[in-house]
């Protein structure tokens, strides 16, 4: 005698002990058991003599499901709450060949293990929703989102965002898969697909009032976004909207939604977008569109070959991946609705440089052409105003560090770089950016030479401002100077010729002289004008 005869001698006496001695109610004992309370029923049913003919049909009769018994077993140990019909699709999807039967079959060898292998159903409660009125082949599709979190082979968890358009006669229906949420540009490319895969336009589509596709609802009269409104126009389907806090009125895309979690998506890994939506066109074919629905009693894509003759003919219709966008100009400035709006610096490249913006209630958020936010700012009333964010002034495209480590090079890491780095830390923490981008340019458009000798002076005569810096390099320019009776004997060394050679607009010689003479023994900070 095996386990399995074991376990249904066992479960046989056990009912009839707790029926007939401890008097429990059928369902008492189906619970206690955790089992159907039909089978209850059916072996109470049973005299002795019945159930050992039943004992030995179960020998002879072997299930068609018998070669797939491991994986379920396997698959029903690891998701004890998995309902019969996502293991009927996970046999599909894992085994080609597998043969086509009836779901019940399926449901009824579920069951069956359940009770031999004592693992319980976790039950699920089902949204329930007002009956509707029968709808004419090809006039009505509706349209949802959902959102569901996978895991990756990692473990790491990740965010999918899905569309689902449903045509409502059949119950025909298509899923498109991402890792952003979707804005306007996105869903109307979904739609797009849609119509490809249903090979026809409906001629009513119905949304809730979702931000993607509407901007605002005045007592019924309805703002779509631009991007939405321009894409309805090009397409001939009627746009309805859900009253508000009534998603019953499209319950049909929202049971659709349930059902792409509930089975499609039920404990599925993630890789990538690109191989989700190609699991998910295959879940449509062999169980999503395939299966027998719930309340139709129908199959969907039987049903769909009679609706899409009854459609609008589809037409390929061109998207463009991106809306036309606005230029930037040179002054990293955007012009939008009369008013002028700063943009991070370096974000003009060349005349050709577009951003995106998007008004948010009184909020104008303005994007790059992949989506990133450059910059977000308060719409102000009426319009010549110039709104600025002073951060936007700085060059923020090299970081900090990279900046200090960059002057330090141009200057060979010398004793007087270092020191004048660190004193500008220290006495202008908040603009430091902004003196080392100072430096680094001035030194760069003079020269190593000259800006070695610049810097060289001002650390000795504790001037540690880039702008003193930039002044004595723009001093030693060459200037259209005024003939001279005599001629000035140069002193010293190279750096004393450099500061004699200097000619500020309103000192004269002698003045410099007196400052910049290597002589100059006083520690205390020279003051000139330049």
């Amino acid at each position: 005698m095996n386990t399995k005869e074991i376990h249904f001698i066992t479960m046989y006496h056990e009912i009839h002990r707790l029926r007939y001695v401890e008097h429990f109610s059928i369902q008492r004992i189906a619970n206690h058991l955790s089992i159907n309370f039909r089978t209850v029923k059916n072996y109470l049913d049973m005299s002795p003599e019945d159930f050992e003919h039943y004992l030995d049909s179960k020998k002879r009769r072997s299930s068609l499901l018998d070669p797939y018994r491991e994986f379920i077993s396997g698959y029903l140990n690891k998701n004890e709450d998995a309902p019969a019909s996502v293991v009927h699709d996970r046999l599909k999807e894992h085994y080609p060949t597998f043969p086509v039967v009836d779901p019940k079959t399926v449901y009824n060898y579920v069951w069956r293990l359940r009770n031999e292998l004592n693992i319980p159903f976790v039950s699920r409660c089902e949204r329930q929703y007002s009956p509707v009125p029968d709808v004419e082949p090809g006039s009505l599709a509706q349209v949802d989102f959902g959102e569901k979190k996978l895991r990756r082979s990692t473990g790491e968890w990740v965010k999918t965002y899905f569309f689902v358009m449903l045509l409502c006669y059949s119950r025909y229906k298509y899923i498109h898969f991402r890792t952003r949420a979707f804005d306007a540009q996105s869903a109307a490319e979904a739609h797009e697909r849609a119509f490809e895969f249903f090979r026809g336009v409906p001629r009513e589509i119905l949304y809730d009032q979702d931000s993607v596709f509407l901007h605002r609802e005045n007592n019924g009269d309805y703002i779509m976004t631009d991007v939405f409104e321009r894409y309805t126009a090009s397409r001939p389907f009627e746009v309805t909207f859900c009253r508000a806090a009534d998603p019953e009125s499209k319950g049909k895309v929202e049971n659709a939604v349930r059902y792409v979690k509930g089975n499609f998506l039920f404990q599925r890994t993630f890789i990538d977008d690109a191989i989700l939506n190609t699991q998910a066109m295959a879940w449509l074919e062999r169980t999503g569109n395939a299966m027998v629905h719930g309340t139709t009693r129908k199959i969907p894509v039987q049903e769909w070959a009679r609706e899409q003759p009854l459609m609008y003919k589809w037409v390929p219709l061109f998207i463009d991946p991106k809306p036309s966008g606005y230029k930037v100009l040179k002054t990293n400035v955007l012009k939008y609705k009369g008013n002028s709006y700063s943009l991070p610096f370096g974000t003009y490249k060349n005349d050709e440089t577009k951003v995106y913006p998007s008004q948010d209630g009184e909020l104008l958020v303005i994007k790059d052409e992949t989506g990133a936010i450059l910059a977000s700012h308060q719409m102000p009333a009426g319009v010549g105003n110039n709104v600025v964010n002073t951060n936007h002034r700085r060059d923020t495209s090299v970081k900090l560090q990279e900046l200090r480590d960059k002057v330090k090079t141009f200057f060979h890491h010398s004793p007087d770089i270092e020191a004048f780095v660190s004193n500008v830390d220290r006495l202008y923490p908040r603009y430091v950016r902004d003196q080392l981008t100072t430096l680094l340019v001035c030194s760069e458009k003079a020269g190593e030479p000259d800006a070695e000798i610049a810097l060289e002076f001002c650390v000795r005569n504790a001037l540690f401002s880039a702008n003193d810096v930039k002044a004595i390099l723009d001093a030693k320019k060459p200037k259209s100077r005024r003939k001279e009776e005599g001629v000035v004997k140069p002193l010293g060394d190279a750096k004393t010729q450099l500061i004699v050679t200097m000619e500020p607009d309103k000192s004269d010689i002698d003045t410099y002289e007196a400052l910049f003479t290597p002589k100059t023994t006083s520690h205390e900070p020279a003051h000139a004008q330049y």
